[in-house]
């Protein structure tokens, strides 16, 4: 017998919206094709990385991450150090030929 598979997260925002209303899961259950368990999941599921992002927790994709896979931020401040070091040499050459 072959599971039935139901994106949640494509109505998340609705049994986010209905629970905040105060229905219980079973009354949001019994609209969608969904158990009882799988709306306690969803929400329990949600109010952990809420509580994750609260305590400064940054998300990240989930699996093994791509090959020089750097976040803007590092990338830039990683191109800033590199010029610099190249300024550096540049200005020691510059020192050792008499030009400045």
């Amino acid at each position: 017998m072959s599971r039935k598979y139901t994106k949640v997260e494509t109505i998340a925002a609705e049994v986010f919206r209905r629970r905040s209303e105060g229905e219980t899961y079973r009354q949001i259950s019994e609209t969608y094709p969904l158990t009882f368990t799988q709306i306690k999941n969803l929400l329990y599921r949600h109010k952990r990385k809420r509580n994750l992002i609260a305590k400064g927790y940054v998300v990240r994709k989930k699996g093994r991450p791509v090959k020089d896979s750097q976040d803007a931020e590092v990338f830039r401040n990683n191109e800033l150090i590199e010029l610099r070091m190249q300024i550096e040499v540049l200005r020691n050459f510059l020192l050792e030929v008499g030009r400045m």
